[in-house]
């Protein structure tokens, strides 16, 4: 559990969430919030989801954080990379065919 609660910390962090939000999202106060991830206290599965929907992961994000987390901008963003050099591929392929066409047409 106490690597979970650093995994927590670590997570905000990086998304850079104050601890008050979240806090205040969960219906507690801030120093109670700070009593979970300071304090070692165990967290309910249902609480531990609370935390990973406000942070915007997956409770298998905050477990296995770092191996796993991937930011979600910085998963679209490579998705979106990934999409553009398909097309940019096809339409090199595309190019290089068409060019081809046009010397073979010019050769007779």
């Amino acid at each position: 559990m106490v690597e979970i609660l650093k995994n927590i910390e670590a997570v905000r962090k990086e998304r850079r969430v104050k601890q008050e939000l979240i806090a205040k999202e969960l219906g507690v106060t801030q120093s109670a919030y700070s009593n979970y991830v300071n304090r070692n206290m165990d967290i309910p599965f249902s609480r531990l989801s609370q935390i990973a929907n406000i942070l915007g992961v997956d409770v298998v994000d905050i477990i296995k954080y770092p191996e796993h987390f991937v930011p979600e901008s910085a998963q679209r963003g490579c998705e979106q990379c990934a999409e553009k050099d398909k097309i940019i591929s096809q339409m090199s392929n595309y190019i290089e065919l068409l060019q081809g066409k046009v010397v073979m047409v010019k050769k007779k």
